[in-house]
């Protein structure tokens, strides 16, 4: 058994796709870019004003100006200079005349038979006001995003300014998602006594699905070797396998035998959190295999907190560590020693409050959906120890960003 950290290192250095394919712009949310982009246009592309008014120059602000036309969004003023004692009527967003200093808001004018004078200001005239300065946001040819970043709606944005229509991306990776027991049962299905409905498959489908990987459900396994190796055959077509349940030391629990007699080689086998300690990682030729306990609580601890990190990791991502921020602890905690906590809780106002205080076991779906946030805590000495009312402590919050620092602990 190894130590969360351990684990971390370990399956967040493992080689990285390095397959890519071009995608257009409207399907690339979430994708992951698998190279540099650099600005081949300013933003703003040209100097422009920033509200309806008059281009004018400092030195006519207390003068009367001949109004020489009006320039719209969208016109071309690269033609147009604008000398002394005149003015432009620009709109929001339109190219101003070359020379211009400042444009003069238009409720601070006044226009008669074509000339204009400015009565009243209500800021100090300067050297730029109201003008947005071409490439003021965005320099040409600067770095705008780096290889590894997941795309999100405004990285797309930006993107779009820059008349780029498709980008080159990781190809998500293809993972095939297991569950197993002869005691689980599928949703459509009518659960006798004995017998659990799967949810296992339902939390990781979808979490993964909506993180931009590309999922597929393959069905419950069976807890029959023979029936068990012949499925494992199949896990060569996906880049990664996940199982639910069979991860443990149990009777039933044949998976992990399977796997060896099959020739997979195991990374690591049982990790030193809680709860969930059975927590399997290994390789079965090219395919990356992830045992994950079967009960549902420890299986979403573990995907929050171990796998995601992973997973983002494998799929090229230059940012795969979860994102945490600080909170006051709403009561007292006292954690074991020698192992790593994950504690859940809620995130209310700037306050964490654990929940049952820090005491949860490991089955529970319900108390997953209960709270918001886990807290992980670090123990590696002999000795229990102890956190006060109002300490700050880093929490991940269930829905948190990644980042490219390892930043997640208490310790």
């Amino acid at each position: 058994m190894i130590s969360f950290t351990q684990a971390l290192k370990l399956g967040t250095t493992l080689p990285r796709t390095n397959r890519t394919h071009k995608i257009k712009l409207f399907n690339a949310y979430n994708a992951i870019l698998s190279q540099d982009i650099f600005a081949s246009r300013a933003i703003p592309a040209f100097d422009n004003s920033a509200m309806d008014g008059y281009a004018i120059l400092l030195q006519d602000y207390d003068k009367t100006c001949i109004n020489r036309g009006k320039i719209l969004a969208g016109d071309n003023s690269t033609h147009i200079t604008l000398t002394q004692g005149e003015t432009y009527k620009v709109m929001t967003g339109s190219m101003l005349p070359q020379n211009t200093q400042a444009v003069i808001q238009i409720e601070m004018a006044q226009e008669q038979q074509g000339k204009v004078s400015f009565p009243s200001l209500k800021q100090p005239l300067h050297q730029g006001l109201n003008i947005r300065y071409k490439g003021e946001e965005i320099q040409a040819d600067s770095l705008l995003l780096r290889k590894g970043k997941r795309l999100n709606h405004l990285d797309l944005s930006i993107l779009a300014s820059q008349g780029i229509s498709e980008t080159e991306s990781f190809v998500p990776l293809k993972i095939g998602i297991f569950s197993s027991g002869d005691e689980v049962i599928e949703p459509h299905q009518h659960a006798k006594a004995y017998q659990i409905y799967n949810t296992n498959a339902t939390s990781l489908y979808t979490l993964l699905a909506s993180r931009g990987f590309a999922c597929s459900y393959q069905g419950i396994l069976q807890d029959d070797k023979l029936a068990l190796h012949k499925k494992i055959e199949s896990f060569q077509s996906f880049d990664v396998v996940i199982t639910s349940g069979g991860a443990s030391v149990g009777d039933a629990d044949l998976i992990k035998q399977a796997l060896l007699e099959l020739g997979a080689k195991f990374i690591f086998d049982g990790v030193n959190v809680k709860p969930g300690r059975h927590l399997g990682l290994a390789t079965l030729g090219d395919t990356i295999i992830i045992l994950l306990p079967g009960n549902p609580l420890a299986l979403l601890l573990h995907t929050h907190t171990l796998i995601l990190p992973i997973l983002e990791s494998l799929q090229g991502g230059s940012a795969f560590y979860p994102k945490a921020f600080t909170f006051e602890l709403d009561s007292d905690l006292n954690l074991k020693a020698n192992t790593t906590s994950a504690l859940l809780g809620i995130i209310e106002s700037s306050r964490f409050l654990p929940y049952n205080n820090g005491k949860i076991g490991s089955s529970s779906l319900a108390t997953m959906w209960k709270n918001n946030a886990i807290a992980l805590f670090d123990n590696p000495s002999q000795k229990p120890m102890s956190y006060a009312k109002g300490s700050a402590i880093k929490v991940i919050m269930y829905n948190a960003d990644f980042c490219d620092i390892m930043d997640f602990f208490n310790d």
